[in-house]
């Protein structure tokens, strides 16, 4: 579980460039094209519970969102939902974020 905030921090700590297009953050692949994600994928996949992970991309307020969530039966987590600069949106839960889709998942996935 303490393996889980550095991969939070770093994703706050990384931050893309204003956005031109706020619906998919002005890029054409968040996955590779926003530094911050692209280095909280990183992190994820050095964990142990890597298998647990995956990334889902949505909406909250009309701008674009990301969280890392998890199938994780012994993990507690609480998930963040990031904007396009890796902000924490605070008072946001994953209910509030809609058109929710997977955007990343390794290969060797548990979830569903």
């Amino acid at each position: 579980m303490t393996r889980i905030l550095p991969i939070l921090v770093l994703a706050l700590l990384f931050s893309c460039q204003e956005s031109e297009n706020p619906k998919n953050c002005g890029v054409a692949n968040p996955i590779e094209d926003l530094p911050w994600l692209k280095e909280g994928i990183k992190s994820t996949i050095e964990l142990n519970l890597v298998d647990y992970f995956y990334l889902v991309q949505g909406t909250y307020n009309g701008a674009t969102v990301f969280t890392f969530l998890n199938c994780c039966p012994f993990c507690r987590f609480v998930p963040q939902i990031l904007d396009c600069e890796g902000n924490v949106i605070t008072n946001a839960s994953i209910n509030d974020v809609t058109n929710q889709k997977v955007i990343w998942r390794p290969a060797t996935s548990v979830c569903n």
